[in-house]
């Protein structure tokens, strides 16, 4: 325990690393600077001790300056005289007192960032790359002209704007630019050696997305490829890569490290690359070079150096602006939770997830009475109230309207859900003093990726979300044991995906049943029929819901209507007469133009109005100011005549007959197929029949399996008959192919539908 007191007291005191590491690193980086003698002295090609000083003040802001005064006093007091020793050394200290002071009063608290924060890297660049090598180079010359450091056979120069002082100047300005940040990683290592992993994480954070080991493999081979050639080949004068011809070779490469791998991969290898690029001066340098011709290089290794430096640092921080776009696009702004995009992205990174959709519908009026901010407040505090009950990576999720969802794990998904509806009961919000606790419906399904249908998928879980709320229970989409809803969905859609092609292709075929009449008025009533994609014909109780849901009733009905008009008008003197009844849907009849389209239709075709009966579900929407009830109206004074269908089951009831003026009366076959074992019905039946008759009204009894049965509604004064007993379904042609129509064939056995 007291050794590691002392080594963290040394580690982090003033007295301790701060002062030593100088006297170690002084020497060192004067030895890897490189010089190049020319006839009036030596001029520096890199420069490291200023950018190493610099780096022990951004790693240990001023508790650095005594070590940095020892180190420069250890170093030049052995090799100068007091006087020229005293005064480098005050240069070196007042250069870097100026220029930190500088730097820390325009950086404010944020002058320690790594070298990883793009944000200052205009502050940097300014103080510490540009402002601390010209200030020194102008006080060292000025300190030369007054006599203090000797002109002969050293760096410096007579002369301000001569060459030997442009190249040392050159030199500073590059080694400030590139050396500081790999001096400042090597001494931060040294300092915390568990800084060279986050180092590590944060070179891989800045490398473009899909960068792969063999990319950066082949780049660090290329360059090695590279230094090679200017080892190996010999020095001749014919050979340009022995020349300062090969040093562009690299700039490519880096450009390349420049937009892929990120700023620290690039400004590190950029940094260790001049120094072996320097220590091989003699591949492409001389004694005998001319010093414009060296400057010219000096310059380009200084525009190279910025030009990869910057591409880097934009590239960098392009990527980063990216990510962080793509972070708040999972996120909603307005009640800071997930979004829609964000669940989507998890389940398609889960093996196997569990959907609870949370239904608010009352939060649609609380928001109107107290305000958009309480559905906000509300939606945020039932999130955090559920997330005990979550695991990591699971999720509460916005949804538009009043609507959350949660993502849950699969595993003991059942009893977790069980645990949330109990926590759901338990919460209530207090606003302005008055608690709010809305009814929350509760539906969930499992799903496994990928989920292509998302949005249906979740439509599908807010139905059964309503059905959560008149149960008070949650609410399992799946049907089936062992069928997850996403296949249900998926089944859906590919049946919508089958119902579009059908209606663009003219792929339904319709389906005719005779309809008898106890007077002999026969007619026939129609219904289409389509098949899936694999030649199977779709059972119409699967299609109703289909055409419903997604919009392509008018679609479906009106194809229906053209067909059934074509086929009359082309077996006219066959079929004289005939009479068809088209099942409209609900929302088919709302059309407020639909009675000027039938007629139209009735015009194009040679179509009596009397030769359609339009038969319409009972719905809500045939209310007495509708526009269905309207439509009926407008149909009937057309000359169509009007039933409505399955009366006594659905919204149909006995009060709705006084708002909606109909022709005929359709009994529910629920009612005919029992009539015969139970009474109830048999009354039921019997007392449609008399207030038909009190409407003036025709009755159509479905469902008619047996003899008896026909015999008995035929006692209670039904007009019409219709069921297996009477006449089997059959397609349309074959009204005119034979006198006992066959049942229908598959689209590859049986005739055109047409």
């Amino acid at each position: 325990m007291r050794i590691t007191h002392w080594l963290k007291y040394f580690y982090h005191s003033r007295l301790g690393l701060p002062l030593l590491l100088p006297l170690i690193l002084m020497p060192l980086c004067t030895q890897l600077s490189i010089r190049l003698w020319m006839a009036d002295g030596y001029v520096y090609l890199i420069y490291l001790p200023l950018a190493m000083l610099v780096a022990m003040l951004l790693v240990y802001d001023w508790d650095a300056f005594p070590g940095i005064a020892l180190g420069l006093s250890s170093y030049y007091f052995f090799r100068y005289n007091l006087l020229t020793a005293s005064v480098i050394v005050a240069v070196f200290l007042t250069v870097l007192m100026l220029c930190w002071a500088g730097y820390r009063l325009h950086s404010r608290q944020r002058w320690g960032v790594d070298y990883g924060e793009f944000r200052m890297m205009s502050v940097r660049l300014f103080w510490l790359a540009f402002m601390t090598p010209t200030l020194f180079v102008f006080t060292m010359h000025v300190m030369t002209l007054l006599g203090l450091t000797p002109f002969n056979h050293s760096v410096f120069s007579r002369s301000a704007l001569s060459l030997h002082t442009l190249l040392n100047y050159q030199s500073v300005l590059l080694s400030c630019l590139v050396m500081i940040q790999l001096c400042y990683f090597v001494i931060r290592s040294i300092r915390k050696p568990v800084f060279i992993s986050l180092l590590a994480r944060r070179a891989i954070s800045q490398m473009a997305t899909g960068v792969t080991k063999a990319e950066l493999t082949l780049w660090l081979g290329l360059l090695i490829f590279l230094l090679g050639v200017q080892l190996q080949f010999e020095q001749a004068d014919e050979n340009l890569l022995n020349t300062d011809y090969g040093l562009p070779l690299f700039l490519p490469l880096m450009l390349w490290a420049a937009v892929r791998f990120g700023y620290l991969i690039t400004s590190l290898s950029w940094a260790m690359l001049l120094l072996c690029i320097y220590q091989l001066r003699d591949r492409f340098l001389s004694p005998e070079t001319d010093p414009h011709h060296l400057a010219v290089i000096s310059l380009n290794m200084l525009v190279f150096t910025l030009t990869i430096l910057l591409m880097a640092n934009i590239s960098t921080r392009q990527r980063f602006a990216l990510a962080r776009v793509k972070r708040a696009s999972l996120s909603d702004p307005v009640f800071r939770l997930p979004n829609l995009r964000a669940l989507a992205q998890d389940l398609a990174e889960s093996p196997r997830s569990t959907l609870c959709f949370l239904s608010i519908p009352d939060l649609d009026r609380l928001s109107r009475t107290y305000g958009l901010q309480m559905r906000i407040q509300y939606k945020r505090s039932l999130a955090i109230h559920l997330m005990p009950e979550l695991q990591p990576g699971e999720d509460v999720y916005q949804l538009p309207g009043f609507d959350l969802v949660m993502r849950l794990n699969y595993d003991r998904h059942v009893e977790r859900i069980e645990n949330v509806a109990v926590r759901l009961k338990d919460y209530q919000l207090s606003w302005d003093g008055l608690p709010i606790h809305p009814a929350v419906g509760l539906s969930y399904c499992s799903v496994r990726p990928p989920v292509n249908h998302l949005h249906e998928l979740l439509g599908e879980l807010s139905a059964m979300a309503e059905v959560s709320l008149r149960s008070g229970v949650a609410e399992n989409l799946q049907q089936r044991k062992g069928q997850t809803a996403q296949r249900q969905v998926a089944e859906k859609i590919a049946l919508l995906n089958d119902t579009q092609t059908a209606l663009k292709n003219g792929g339904f075929q319709l389906m005719v049943q005779k309809i008898a009449g106890v007077r002999g008025d026969d007619y026939y009533e129609i219904r289409p029929q389509m098949a899936d994609r694999y030649g199977e014909w779709v059972e119409y109780s699967r299609l109703i819901p289909v055409i419903n849901e997604f919009g392509l009733t008018w679609e479906t009905d009106r194809q229906a209507i053209i067909m059934a008009l074509a086929f009359i008008q082309r077996h006219r003197e066959k079929l004289p007469g005939v009479r068809f009844a088209i099942r409209l849907f609900a929302s088919s009849l709302c059309r407020p133009q639909l009675a000027r389209e039938l007629q139209v239709f009735m015009q194009e075709y040679g179509v009596e109005p009397w030769q359609l009966i339009i038969e319409v579900e009972e719905s809500p929407m045939l209310t007495d100011y509708s526009w269905g009830n309207r439509s009926i109206t407008q149909l009937r004074h057309l000359g169509c005549r009007l039933a409505i269908n399955n009366f006594g089951s659905g919204y149909a009831s006995y009060n709705q007959l006084e708002e909606v003026q109909m022709d005929m009366l359709k009994i529910s076959p629920t009612f005919v197929s029992n009539m015969l074992t139970s009474s109830l019905n048999y009354q039921i039946i019997e007392s449609i029949c008399m207030i038909a008759r009190l409407k003036r009204m025709q009755v159509i009894a479905t469902g008619v399996e047996s003899e008896e049965a026909e015999r008995l509604l035929r006692l209670l004064g039904v007009d019409y008959l219709q069921g297996g007993f009477i006449s089997q379904p059959c397609a349309l042609q074959d009204l005119c192919e034979s006198a006992e129509p066959t049942p229908p064939t598959k689209p590859d056995e049986g005739p055109d539908p047409q």
